[in-house]
């Protein structure tokens, strides 16, 4: 049924909302397939129906005779699978293998930012690191390399990951990896990740875009940070595959 749910809103955002401009509308009406999908195959609607019984008839059966070839006759067990079993081995394997995935994230994440020194400002907190990452926020984290930009490019970047940090997208994306590991074997689920990814970017990039003079200044520094091959999982990271689309 939550795979059911699942497929169901994710073809009317696809069908209906995709192409459309409301970005925060369809953010909430993608995290509200999420919670729905979970709790209404919970809810149960009963109704009793009273049946009266039917009479069965009365038969005399007599015990004085039982044939000899009865009495002998032993039955043979027979092998068969349990399907039901190989499916929940095949699941637990996925759902495992998923588990350690995002663990491994949690820990790379966790050596980017432990031991860094960190520049309060306002509620954002500010990494700037030496190594060759995409900028990347994870809630009020925002973690940068400043010296691969230059200013503008860098007062973009700040602006694009202060929306996301803001706007607490990274419950959105833990949300949507966890979905993940419970219904890794619908390829939907993966879809519904990708549309709530890339809608957040579309939230950022609109949201940060009313700040910043030179818009074509920013559709450049999007184009640059394409050429970062390393990004951070579980963290809302200012490269994304559909920089056109964004553009």
């Amino acid at each position: 049924k939550s795979s059911g749910l699942l497929v169901l809103f994710y073809c009317a955002y696809f069908f209906l909302l995709r192409k459309e401009t409301f970005f925060n509308s369809n953010r909430w009406f993608l995290l509200a397939g999420l919670i729905t999908s979970v709790v209404l195959p919970f809810v149960v609607y009963t109704k009793i129906v009273w049946v009266d019984p039917t009479p069965m008839p009365t038969m005399n059966y007599s015990t004085s005779y039982v044939p000899h070839n009865i009495m002998n006759t032993i039955p043979e067990e027979s092998f068969e699978i349990n399907w039901n079993y190989i499916a929940i081995a095949i699941y637990g394997i996925g759902f495992l293998a998923l588990i350690i995935k995002f663990a491994t994230d949690f820990y790379s994440l966790n050596s980017v930012l432990k031991g860094r020194e960190i520049q309060q400002e306002a509620d954002f907190k500010f990494i700037d690191i030496e190594e060759n990452i995409a900028p990347f926020s994870y809630f009020d984290y925002i973690v940068y390399n400043s010296s691969l930009y230059s200013a503008s490019e860098l007062e973009s970047i700040l602006e694009h990951e202060k929306v996301h940090s803001d706007q607490n997208h990274t419950v959105d994306v833990l949300i949507s990896r966890i979905f993940c590991i419970l219904f890794w074997f619908n390829p939907i689920v993966w879809l519904y990740k990708k549309a709530i990814l890339q809608n957040l970017e579309f939230i950022a990039d609109r949201e940060a875009s009313k700040k910043i003079a030179d818009k074509k200044a920013y559709q450049y520094t999007l184009l640059k940070i394409t050429t970062h091959e390393t990004c951070v999982a579980i963290t809302n990271h200012f490269y994304q595959s559909l920089i056109k689309k964004r553009i």
